[in-house]
C-alpha cells in the first residue's frame, strides 16, 4: 500500500495547479490559481514559476496558460496503444457507415475523458468536444455506459456522492440512475437525452475487457429529434458495437 511517506506531496500541489487550467476558458493569474487549487499563494507562485521554466506554461501580462508541450504527457498514453495507427482508422470506417462522428472515452474518477475522436466525414456536424473532454459519468451515454459495466462495487460507491444536475432532465435520483444502469447492460447500449444539453441526445456502447468490465466506451451525439426512435438507436449501435469488438485487442 501506498502511503503519505511514499509520495512527493510538492509534487502533487504542481499537477494541481496543472489541472486548474482544465476547465479555464481565460488564462488564469497567481491569485485566481491560488483559489483554484487552494494551495496558499506564495507556493502557488513557485509552483507556477517552476512550471514556466519547464515549459509547460507560458506567461504574458501576469496571466498563464498551457503551452503545447502538455501534450506530451499524453502522447506515451496514445502511442503505446498505437491510437492513429490502430484505433483511429477504424473509427473512421465506422463513422462513415453510421453517418455520426464517433467519440472514444475511458474513466478517470467520475468523469469520461475523450481519447479518440473521428468526425469521419469532414461535413459531419461535431459534438464540439475533443481529445481530452471531459463528460460526466451520470449524465451522458458514454458516461453511463462505463458505469453501468463497472464493478458493483465501484458503481455503489460513486452514486453514494450526489451526482450534479445539468439540465432539468438530469437524473440525480441514485434509484432512478440504478434503474437505467440495469437497462443499459440488458440492451447492451446507453441512450441519454436531454439529462447533459437541452435536446441532445447520445448513444453509446461499451469496449469491454476480459472480465466483461468497460475498459472504455464508444459513443455518438447528435440531436434529440435524430435519435427518438428506439429502432434507428439500436442499429446505430449495432454498428458502434460491431466497431467496439474490433478496438478491443488494441485499448
Amino acid at each position: 500500500m501506498i502511503t503519505d511517506k511514499d509520495i512527493s506531496l510538492t509534487f502533487i500541489k504542481g499537477m494541481e495547479v496543472l489541472e486548474a487550467f482544465e476547465r479555464a476558458a481565460a488564462p488564469l493569474t497567481i491569485p485566481e490559481l491560488a483559489r483554484r487549487t487552494g494551495i496558499n499563494r506564495s507556493v502557488t507562485r513557485r509552483l507556477v514559476l517552476t512550471l514556466v521554466r519547464l515549459g509547460y506554461l507560458a506567461e504574458t501580462n501576469r496571466a498563464f496558460t498551457p503551452t503545447p508541450r502538455i501534450l506530451r504527457l499524453a502522447s506515451g498514453y496514445l502511442k503505446e496503444r498505437q491510437f492513429g495507427r490502430t484505433v483511429q482508422p477504424v473509427m473512421a470506417a465506422y463513422s462513415k457507415r453510421l453517418g455520426d462522428a464517433i467519440s472514444l472515452a475511458v474513466r478517470d474518477g467520475v468523469d469520461a475523458i475523450y481519447v479518440a475522436y473521428s468526425p469521419g466525414d469532414p461535413t459531419l456536424i461535431t459534438s464540439g468536444f475533443s481529445i481530452g473532454s471531459r463528460l460526466p459519468l451520470t449524465a451522458t451515454a458514454i458516461g453511463r455506459v462505463l458505469l453501468a459495466f463497472s464493478d458493483p462495487e465501484e458503481i455503489e460507491r460513486l452514486l453514494a456522492k450526489p451526482s450534479a444536475s445539468y439540465t432539468p432532465d438530469t437524473k440525480t435520483d441514485p434509484d432512478a440512475i440504478l434503474a437505467d444502469l440495469s437497462a443499459v447492460r440488458a440492451r447492451g447500449f446507453a441512450h441519454v437525452t436531454g439529462e447533459y444539453e437541452p435536446g441532445v441526445a447520445s448513444i453509446a456502447v461499451p469496449v469491454l475487457g476480459p472480465d466483461n468490465t468497460a475498459k472504455a466506451a464508444l459513443g455518438i451525439v447528435g440531436p434529440a429529434a435524430r435519435f427518438e426512435e428506439m429502432e434507428i438507436c439500436a442499429r446505430k449501435a449495432a454498428l458502434l458495437s460491431e466497431c467496439a469488438e474490433t478496438l478491443e485487442s488494441f485499448v
